[in-house]
């Protein structure tokens, strides 16, 4: 059985995929999180680690977890960012020539369609959709071949998960932009999965018009449901404008954590929750909050977890984006969220 943990982490990124007893884990933010969660789960070894790009809300938690004594890390994967000047980036680099001196962990600068390519976990693939090789050697502040502006997001590292044939499939879109996205449609890849952890949190991706972005990244994945890993009170994510959008192309929506716009006030009943440690939790700023998902069949959770979150949402949610305004539309989805 693959699970897939989607951990409400506030403003960041942080996946956990575990299959066949080997574990791996994509992006964290600031905090101890995604540390404390490996640590409950018993975790000793982490086969691989991805770091999609270098932006602090999806490394900064894989520094503490590079440079801790009880969790070993056997390989990390990230792209280089020449351009990158930030503490967390001089930081992260000064424990990773750390991590290569002992030779407890091997670093590969190099994540694409190339480098490296397909990742196996235990039953499970870590498939790299984007970028391509081509593009990755573009660097960040070059211009691609058809005239088009890279930037550390357009080299994000899209991810896909999934298991074996016919099994469900989670694609994590990390900080993908219009330039990326547009590079992967002319090159025909393949982005369709059933669950999309949206790009930018839900937020606004780069210069782009935002909905037209979101319609045609909808149109590629054709997911059934999408998740924002969003942090209440940070950035207005996920903007309106996205959720109407998917909203309108069918799609259940879930967000790791309760937009202002969905309820003005926290929500103190957090007792829904799954088990597992949500950032938003003791300030009641949880909506979904962290969420297990089995591959098989198809991306779902429990139908206990699932019933729960749709009672929260009905009873304390005043404004719900993820719902319909007119009557007798709810429907359920994949993780239990009205369409």
């Amino acid at each position: 059985m693959t699970k897939v943990i989607l951990l409400d982490v506030g403003h960041g990124n942080c996946a956990i995929v575990r299959s066949g007893g080997a574990t791996a884990v994509i992006d964290s933010p600031t905090g101890a999180m995604l540390l404390d969660t490996l640590r409950d789960l018993e975790v000793e070894t982490v086969e691989t680690a991805i770091i999609s790009h270098a932006d602090k809300d999806h490394i900064a938690g894989i520094l503490s977890l590079l440079t801790s004594d009880n969790i070993r890390v056997e390989r990390i994967y990230v792209n280089p960012d020449s351009q990158k000047n930030t503490r967390i980036w001089r930081d992260f680099r000064v424990a990773v020539a750390v991590a290569e001196q002992k030779g407890s962990c091997k670093v590969v600068t190099g994540l694409s369609t190339t480098i490296p390519g397909t990742i196996e976990v235990g039953a499970a693939r870590i498939a790299v959709l984007c970028p391509s090789s081509a593009l990755a050697l573009t660097g960040v502040g070059g211009t691609t071949a058809s005239g088009r502006k890279v930037d550390a997001n357009t080299l994000s590292g899209v991810l896909r998960i999934d298991a074996e044939e016919g099994a469900g499939s989670i694609l994590m879109a990390a900080d993908m932009d219009e330039t990326g996205l547009a590079e992967a449609i002319d090159a025909e890849t393949n982005l369709e999965a059933d669950v999309l952890v949206f790009p930018h949190h839900g937020g606004l991706p780069g210069t782009s018009d935002a909905q037209a972005f979101t319609t045609r990244l909808l149109t590629a994945v054709r997911p059934d449901t999408v998740v924002f890993s969003n942090g209440r009170g940070r950035h207005d994510n996920p903007r309106l404008g996205v959720v109407e959008t998917v909203r309108h192309q069918g799609c259940a929506i879930a967000c790791t954590q309760l937009s202002e716009r969905c309820h003005s006030q926290p929500v103190d009943a957090q007792d829904f929750l799954e088990p597992l440690r949500a950032s938003g939790r003791t300030k009641g700023f949880s909506c979904a909050g962290s969420m297990t998902l089995e591959l098989q069949p198809k991306g779902q959770r429990t139908p206990e977890h699932s019933a729960r979150h749709r009672s929260f949402i009905s009873e304390h949610v005043a404004t719900p984006m993820c719902r319909h305004r007119s009557a007798g539309d709810e429907t359920d989805s994949h993780l239990g969220l009205p369409r």
